[in-house]
């Protein structure tokens, strides 16, 4: 089994992408505890046998429809593809500005059964879930020998509860 994040992953392309339509941009203040909590990365991965081997389906189709498909996502959740910024008075603020989300294409050489999914920190963390660089999400799609993998990783506020659950089980159905 591999450990401490000794297996490869090569990136093959990094882009940003935005809402399919243009939104408004906006602020959207932080409740006081939000303000009060320290933010929290999520990382989720999504795993999907490649029961076809993908035939007519290659790789990168399905990276363009998973593009495509999370372009049309933001514009109803833009929030996705906005950035945290400081107000004038020094608080953070999410500013929906369509800055896009990062997506990542990777290959990883590695099989599945060789992760060691009970120390996720160690052997899944930057490799498999992509650091968020810009932006409030990230999203991966990785290919595997045995599996293609969607990997998402995914800041939230703590608690803006309520609208995040909201927002969260959309981008689970878009997944």
């Amino acid at each position: 089994m591999y450990r401490m994040r000794d297996f490869p992953v090569k990136i093959s392309k990094t882009e940003v992408v935005a809402a399919a339509l243009p939104v408004q941009e906006h602020w959207l203040p932080l409740s006081n505890l939000d303000l009060l909590l320290p933010p929290v990365d999520v990382g989720v991965f999504f795993c999907y046998d490649n029961k076809h081997n993908m035939g007519p389906l290659s790789f990168g189709h399905m990276v363009g429809v998973l593009k495509a498909a999370l372009a049309q996502t933001l514009v109803s959740y833009y929030a996705f593809a906005g950035r945290l910024v400081k107000n004038a008075a020094g608080e953070p603020e999410l500013l929906c500005n369509n800055c896009g989300v990062d997506f990542v294409e990777a290959f990883a050489d590695v099989d599945l059964k060789d992760i060691d999914l009970y120390n996720p920190d160690e052997s899944v963390e930057g490799k498999l879930v992509p650091e968020r660089k810009r932006g409030v999400l990230a999203v991966q799609a990785s290919i595997h020998n045995l599996f293609i993998l969607y990997m998402l990783s995914i800041f939230f506020l703590p608690l803006h509860l309520d609208k995040i659950r909201r927002e969260s089980v959309a981008l689970y159905l878009w997944v």
